[in-house]
Order: C-alpha cells, then structure tokens, then sequence
C-alpha cells in the first residue's frame, strides 16, 4: 500500500513534463544566449550609429564646394540606408537636386536616381521603385560603371518582387533569371557581386552544395563586424534550410541577427525569422524578439517590414492560448491524480488504523496522510496561480504592444512639427509642397486603430456583444464588423487592464477630458450599477 501511495506521488511531481512544450536543443539555447547579449546591448550600438550620423551630418553641411557636398551626402545616404528609411531618401532627393542644378551633372543625377530606386525596392516601395526605374530613368549615355549598378538594382528589384505574390505579373517586370547573362559579362569574375549572383544561380537550380560553397568564399572575405557579414550569414541560412539542415540554418540566423544588433541595422529579417522557429519551443523570448523587430521596423519607417511582423502576432497570441490550455489540462490530471490520492490515502489510514494496537502510532499516520494532502492542495493552488499569471502577462505584452504603435504616432507628429519649423526657416521649401507632410500622423494613427480593432477583436471576438448586454437598448453601439468604435476602443483597454485615463489618452491620441466624456456617456447608459459598469466589463470573456 505505501509503495502504491509513492508511485502516485511520483506521477504528480512528473506531470508537468509530461504534458510540457519541446525543449530547444542544448546548441540551440546556447547560441540565443549569447544573441541576448547582443540584443541587450543594442541601445549601445543605436548610439554609436547616431554619433557617427551626426558627424557626417555636421561634415555635410560645413561642406561649400557642390561636387563634394554631393560625395559626402551620397555616402550619408550609404550609412542611412539600413538604418532609417526616410533620412536616405532625404540625402538621396537632396543629391539629385545638387546633380541638377548646382553641378549641372546627368551622370551623378542617375546615380542618385537609381541608389533611391534600389531604396524604394528593398523598403517594399514597389509601386514607387517601378516608376523610378523603369519609367524615369534613360540609360542612355551613362557610363558603364552606373550601366552595371543599374543592372544589378533591376536584379535585386526582381528578387524582392518574387517573394510577394501577384507582384511581378502586375508590374511586367523579368525574372531575376533574365538579367543574370549581361551581369556575368558585365562584373568581374570572382568579385563579391559575381560570386552573389552565381550563389543566387545555384540555389535557385537547386545545386544547394555548390551555392553553399560560393556563400562561404563571399564570408570568408568580410569583416565579422561590417554589415555585409549579416547579409551573406543569412543566404548561408537559407541554404541550410533548403537543404534540411535546420539546426545550422539557426547558427547562421544567429550569426546574421548578431551582426545587425552590431551595426544598428533597423530593417532585417534574422530576428524575426528565430522569433518563428523558436515560437513553439520559448513563447516569451519569441514575442521578446518580436517586439523589438516590430520598434525597429516602425523606427526605419518602410511599408512593408512592419506589416509582415504585425501578422505574426496572431501566431503569438495563439502559442499563449495554447500554454494556457496546457496548463489547464495539468490541472485537471493533477485534480484526478489528487483525488485518487485521497482516496488511497484514506484506504491507508483505515488500514493503518484497524490494524493499530496503539494510539500514538493511529496519531502518527493521521498526521503524515494530512500533511500529503496539505501537499497536494499547495500544488493545485500553485497551478491556479500559474494559470492567472499566463492570462496577466499576455495582456500586459498585448497593452507594451499597442503602445509601441501608439508611441509612433506622437513620434511621428513630432517629426512633422520638426519638418514644418525647418521649411520655416528656409531649409527646405519642397517640404511645403509635399501633401502628404501633414497626414502622415493621422495615417499612423489610422494604422494603429486597424491594428489595434484586427488585434483585439481576434482576441475576444464577443466583445461587442457582452459589451453591448451591459447597456440599455438604446445606447448599444453597432460599428462595421472587425472595427471598433472609440468608446469600444476605450473600454476595450480597460478590458486589458489600463486603468489609468491619462495613459488611455496617449495610446488614443485623445485629450483627457475627451476620454472622461466618453466613459462617462458610457456608464450613464448602462443597465446596472454604474459604479461597477468597469468591472464588469473587465470580466467580459473570461
């Protein structure tokens, strides 16, 4: 009887892992250890970078002679160009406007006009890129250098086109493939742009071995610590991948993410890409990787990066559900297991207790079956907690990640002030022609509320209904379906847990006093007590 009272136990106590998650391999948690280390210290690099920006800057504008100034911008823009999105198209405008009309220069103007197409393309601009590229630009008498360049930005247009489904059919622009012949005549044998495009060659036939080796030649050549080193770590990645090597495809991701957090490139794809083949393993240093992906994407200001991470929140959300179920399923065994455990427990003790001849020995077995038991109910209390623990993180990632958004926008109102006080001054009059100068915080916030409405209600897609059952019938809210009204959006915070008016105005872009009217129209209207009307709708869900 004891031995079978043990082996309960002992089934308890392993229950966990039993039901748990698989583990990273030991490799695997070694190498993002060390990436954390990089990825803590990446505010460090951030202002190394900006110091190095602002030196150029200062250089730049101390500069006179226009065929200098032109030099140095252009390589200001070179420095910008993975950093932030809309600074390298600035350096790039700027150095087309001194080619045309201070050095009165065409060969420098293309230049400039094919570096902010490739900016465009690879900012997922594509619509912009194609005009630029193939509508504005004349080859015509250019050198041979730039005719090259030229070539190898229609390329890298192609190659970022065919990963967007329907794209490349829409805009009647050639394969990758077809460029290939002329650029193999056009560069030198054995330079780092022949080598890329005879790597690109190979795995696209599939010759993965061949194309691994080319990507290891082009590696070997460049310092751990330029940015080129992330960008050939990660072909080598996605050779690995093709060829089934996964856990090499993660070493390389690794070494590419590393590589960036070193350069303070803000438009990558490595962290992300660990953050999908980690999720199932590690959900919260996946989301941790996201979110920093998701501030670096919205910092650099392109269309497309943000918009690709933003839907692999669902992906997020949905691995959290999925702990929250297995936890509850631990609970349930563990109740069934406890409650076989009581019951042998009391076989025991009536056993133990028929059988004594002693009072002091019943005493003793009582107390030891009562503390089993006090045992036994501290571990289900522990997993109760556990359970309410994972619902209070998710939302507080859920609020850390729609303020992330809602910070954008008053980042980019203040930029949009800043833009207004330079043309002010006379610094830059075509600012004032631009229409879409002022409109860009209320897109982001337009943005935002997309995101925000998609997010939530993905989340808890009753709410309206529950929402709406608090309220008399006259003063229920209809809004088109997958949106969200303001007054739902204000109580759909405080369903996450943002008590505070004040901070539901900044994420809002709402003044306090128009958050105070909302809320209180709200409760005015609502069935029951108003004063409790809150925490109701806290409980909406649950």
């Amino acid at each position: 009887m004891k031995r079978s009272v043990i082996l309960l136990l002992f089934a308890v106590s392993l229950l966990p892992y039993g039901c748990g998650q698989a583990h990273l391999d030991r490799q695997t948690r070694q190498l993002l250890g060390e990436l954390d280390g990089y990825v803590a210290a990446r505010e460090v690099y951030v202002a190394r970078k900006l110091d190095q920006m602002d030196a150029l800057r200062k250089l730049a504008d101390a500069t006179l002679d226009p065929q200098l100034r032109f030099e140095t911008e252009l390589n200001i823009a070179s420095e910008y160009f993975s950093f932030q999105f809309d600074s390298t198209q600035h350096y790039l405008k700027h150095c087309q406007e001194l080619a045309m009309w201070s050095l009165q220069d065409r060969e420098r103007f293309m230049l400039a006009s094919v570096r902010l197409g490739h900016l465009y393309a690879k900012a997922g601009s594509h619509m912009e890129a194609y005009r630029l590229l193939y509508e504005q630009i004349d080859t015509t008498g250019l050198s041979e250098t730039l005719k090259t360049e030229y070539l190898l930005t229609l390329y890298d247009f192609s190659l970022d086109l065919a990963g967007n489904s329907g794209l490349v059919d829409q805009l009647n622009i050639a394969n990758a493939a077809s460029f290939r012949p002329a650029l193999y005549e056009r560069i030198p044998r054995d330079s780092e742009s022949w080598r890329s495009i005879l790597r690109d060659d190979l795995s696209e036939q599939g010759r993965f071995a061949e194309a691994d080796s080319v990507a290891r030649l082009l590696l070997a050549g460049t310092n751990p610590e330029e940015h080129k080193y992330a960008i050939y770590a990660f072909y080598l990645s996605e050779i690995a991948g093709r060829s089934g090597r996964t856990a090499e495809q993660m070493a390389w991701l690794v070494r590419s993410a590393e590589c960036d957090m070193i350069n303070a490139v803000k438009d990558y794809a490595s962290l992300t890409m660990i953050a999908q083949n980690i999720l199932p393993s590690d959900v919260d240093r996946s989301f941790h990787y996201l979110r920093i992906a998701q501030e670096d994407a919205l910092f650099y200001n392109a269309k497309l990066r943000p918009w690709q991470i933003s839907r692999f929140l669902i992906q997020v959300q949905d691995a959290y559900a999925q702990r929250q179920l297995r936890l509850k399923k631990w609970t349930d065994a563990t109740s069934i297991l406890m409650a076989v455990l009581v019951l042998a427990l009391s076989i025991v003790s009536w056993f133990y207790v028929s059988r004594s001849r002693k009072l002091a020995a019943m005493q003793k077995e009582l107390e030891v079956s009562n503390a089993r038991l006090t045992a036994a109910n501290s571990a289900l209390n522990a997993l109760n907690a556990q359970i309410s623990d994972a619902d209070r993180v998710k939302e507080q990632f859920i609020i850390s990640f729609l303020e992330s958004f809602s910070n954008q926008i008053h980042l980019f109102r203040t930029e949009d002030n800043r833009l207004r006080n330079l043309v002010k001054r006379g610094r830059a009059d075509l600012l004032l022609k631009d229409p879409a100068l002022s409109k860009r915080s209320e897109k982001a916030r337009e943005e935002f509320y997309r995101t925000f409405d998609t997010t939530f209600l993905a989340m808890y897609p009753s709410f309206v209904d529950q929402f709406n059952a608090l309220l008399q019938e006259d003063a229920r809210v209809d809004p088109p379906r997958g949106q969200l009204n303001t007054e739902l959006r204000v109580f759909a915070l405080i369903r996450l847990g943002v008590d505070d008016s004040k901070r539901i105005a900044s994420m809002l872009d709402y003044s306090l006093s128009t958050i105070y009217n909302y809320k209180v129209a709200v409760k005015n209207k609502a069935l029951g007590d108003r004063d409790s009307f809150e925490e109701q709708v806290r409980h909406i869900g649950k």
